[in-house]
């Protein structure tokens, strides 16, 4: 087996499809992740790139190579040549590293959450209007070492959004990272704000801290014969925003309501 590395434009990359003969369906999503990321600029060489059997048949990179084509950009690539056939059986079977594994390997420390706090915040800055659950809405592991990168002090939020998850029923990663959100966009002390959402003590009747903590007191309750319902991040950190632009602006609020088509809120100005 022999390997180089090559600039693959995509008129290459048209002719190397062409000996695509034993690869599996393609996935368009996939594609148009891999074409985003090299329009981008994130696509690297790495050990994975395209291979190609002893007869001359493509056996891996399908997608990538059609995410050339569709991303219209010549991306460097390493290129396999005489892999034995036969080895396409045991082609990306490994488990895929995801978001949580690589901020691990990097030795962040409760990784999993951080990773869920950080893909929030990707989302809140690059789609506050669209869904943030299911095949769209993807963030890719470069996309969250780049954030987190920009975004170091994210690490501090944890045991906040620990505290308000355990105090009111709010996702935890969506309570650390709307807490984080919420302290970069402000000028003033916020400790009102966290101390009367996970204590609760003190709070009368209009106070938005106090109508926060019982809606989401209600999306955690789980009465006889009901099954709870499903808790999202959006709608939390929606939830969330919502209350805190009330408390901090002064305005009334009698009813903390979401509703899933609407953008999450932008931050009430610099308070």
């Amino acid at each position: 087996m022999r390997s180089k590395v090559q600039t693959i434009t995509p008129k290459k990359a048209t002719e190397y499809l062409e000996r695509n003969t034993a690869n599996r369906p393609l996935s368009a999503k996939t594609v148009r992740e891999f074409a985003a990321a090299m329009r981008r600029g994130d696509w690297q060489v790495t050990h994975q790139g395209i291979a190609f059997d002893t007869t001359g048949a493509l056996v891996d990179g399908q997608h990538r190579l059609a995410a050339i084509i569709e991303a219209d950009v010549p991306v460097d690539m390493t290129v396999f040549t005489e892999v034995p056939e036969g080895a396409f059986d045991v082609l990306d079977t490994g488990k895929r590293r995801n978001a949580a594994d690589v901020l691990a390997i990097e030795g962040e420390k409760s990784a999993v959450m951080l990773a869920a706090m950080v893909r929030t915040v990707w989302l809140y800055q690059n789609r506050p209007e669209l869904n943030w659950s299911g095949g769209d809405a993807g963030v890719t592991n470069h996309q969250i070492v780049q954030t987190l990168e920009a975004h170091p002090k994210l690490r501090d939020f944890i045991g906040v959004g620990e505290q308000i998850a355990a105090a009111t029923g709010m996702i935890k990663s969506a309570a650390g990272a709307a807490s984080y959100l919420v302290t970069q966009a402000s000028r003033r002390d916020l400790s009102p704000w966290f101390d009367a959402i996970i204590e609760g003590t003190g709070l009368t009747k209009g106070d938005p801290r106090l109508l926060f903590r019982r809606v989401m007191f209600a999306h955690t309750r789980k009465q006889a014969g009901q099954v709870m319902r499903r808790r999202e991040t959006r709608e939390h950190v929606t939830l969330y925003l919502k209350a805190f632009n009330a408390w901090a602006t002064g305005a009334p609020l009698t009813q903390l309501k979401y509703t899933p088509r609407e953008p999450v809120p932008p931050i009430a100005g610099n308070h």
